[in-house]
């Protein structure tokens, strides 16, 4: 007699057969009742008795029903059915959770909130930690750059990022990302520009390309680079019309742009017109775009080399977050979309474990397998109001998620459980500010700007140790 789970005895080809019969004869998918299932199930699979696919029917229903809870009336599946994006997503918790019957979760202990002395008059929009220098770099809507020493966070320099399009009262950086390998930062303007500045500079920072042209203004900026071939990298850029934009360089560390025939403005700068990249004028660069967010904008980009994709966000519920496929061939990306009920504020992607955590509008935390659109692989309950920010700690599998409310948790991936919650001790400011959550998980830094004020919450070396008593959900305590 067999005494293991079915879903452990069942092989590939099994699992072949069992996805087939979730599709209709016109290749449409579709959704299946309990009966149907397992009638299914048994005369298609080789192993496994009726009773047994009746509660693996049952096992998935009621993960499915939770999960439903998500999703607004008119999207939430036909009462009873169940169907294979629900059976994938209930076969990878269930393999998680048999792969993490630890009890014991390490919690960082944090030392006092410390305000760090800020320079900034407008709103920190980006923090960056520059490896070789050892410093971090805070950069304001406003174009001020500032240099920090990383050892004990005291201010180094102080710079003014130069526009020629605009007068300086004018200037809006909308974001910035560090290019590691040619020593660079890639500034974005509301002007709908794209500004490449040398930061080798011990003075001020020379701009040496500009990126113009652009239909839209430039949002949110990735920056990904090949770590075994530093000439190749990825610069992917989402704007507020909805596209997003994935620029592919070849020659990186010779140049971005091929330079000849480029017009330089007032501060020498080459300007590199948008219209050249999209007709393939420069070799060195090509251009991939997807407009599946339009007419939102897009807060959010990212470039998951392991997948070959480009996933991205929006608060448009129908198009909360989006994968774009890379195509070998330089065609247009292939698309997949996903719904959530009041849309995305930002994401981040645990490589390991292969998941994306979305921080949503409806104060919902969502693990997401890339490769199952239908519903999310579970949901981090327990924020009261939008979170707007979310970070893998990658080497400890746990995620940091702030909301609206300024409310810090920390969660661990492999139990779903909220092992950590800060609330009370970041600084009292109005409702709209802008915050930025920046994570060094190297120095156990943690960076959060309050508009114009920079915070830092440091760990100590010492871990507090949180141990589970039971292995699955408690419902009563006397």
């Amino acid at each position: 007699m067999e005494v293991a789970q079915l879903e452990s005895r069942m092989d590939a080809k099994d699992y072949t057969h069992l996805q087939s019969i979730f599709v209709g004869s016109p290749g449409i998918p579709r959704s299946l009742s309990r009966t149907e299932f397992i009638d299914l199930a048994w005369r298609s699979a080789d192993r496994g008795s009726k009773q047994e696919y009746g509660l693996l029917f049952d096992s998935v229903l009621v993960t499915q029903k939770h999960s439903s809870l998500l999703h607004s009336r008119d999207e939430v599946k036909e009462e009873g059915h169940i169907d294979w994006g629900a059976l994938c997503s209930f076969l990878l918790e269930e393999t998680w959770r048999k792969l993490n019957r630890t009890g014991v979760i390490s919690v960082p202990l944090w030392k006092p909130p410390r305000t760090l002395t800020c320079p900034h008059r407008d709103s920190v929009q980006k923090v960056l930690y520059l490896q070789s220098s050892d410093q971090y770099l805070t950069v304001s809507k406003g174009g001020k750059v500032v240099l920090w020493q990383e050892e004990d966070m005291s201010l180094l320099r102080t710079c003014l990022l130069k526009n020629s399009t605009v007068a300086s009262r004018d200037l809006w950086v909308t974001d910035v990302v560090l290019l590691q390998n040619v020593k660079k930062i890639a500034v974005s303007f509301t002007c709908e520009e794209v500004c490449f500045y040398d930061i080798r500079s011990k003075q001020d920072f020379p701009c040496k390309y500009k990126l113009q042209g652009l239909r839209f203004a430039p949002w949110c900026l990735d920056y990904w680079v090949d770590p075994c071939d530093a000439d190749q990298a990825v610069l992917t850029i989402g704007d507020t019309g909805g596209q997003v934009s994935a620029l592919h360089f070849t020659s990186a560390q010779t140049s971005l742009f091929e330079s000849r025939s480029l017009q330089l403005d007032s501060y020498s700068a080459k300007m590199v017109p948008w219209d050249q990249l999209v007709k393939g004028r420069h070799s060195c660069c090509r251009i991939e775009t997807h407009k599946a967010h339009a007419p939102a904008w897009v807060r959010k980009v990212r470039y998951l080399a392991s997948l070959r994709a480009f996933v991205s966000c929006c608060t448009r519920p129908q198009s909360s977050m989006v994968i774009g496929w890379r195509d070998e061939d330089g065609g247009k990306m292939r698309v997949t979309t996903y719904v959530t009920q009041r849309g995305v504020r930002d994401i981040d992607y645990l490589c390991e474990r292969n998941l994306i955590a979305t921080a949503g509008l409806d104060d919902q935390v969502l693990l997401w397998n890339p490769y199952v659109t239908s519903e999310p692989v579970c949901a981090l309950a327990g924020h009261t109001n939008a979170v707007t920010a979310v970070r893998f700690m990658q080497t400890k599998d746990q995620l940091l998620s702030y909301s609206k409310d300024k409310v810090l948790c920390l969660w661990d991936v492999s139990s779903r459980l909220c092992v950590q919650r800060l609330a009370g001790v970041f600084p009292k400011v109005q409702e709209d500010t802008h915050t930025v959550l920046f994570l060094r998980e190297e120095r156990q830094h943690l960076l959060l700007s309050f508009n114009s004020r920079l915070l830092l919450l440091e760990s100590t070396k010492e871990e507090k140790k949180r141990s589970i008593s039971h292995g699955h959900t408690e419902f009563c305590a006397a």
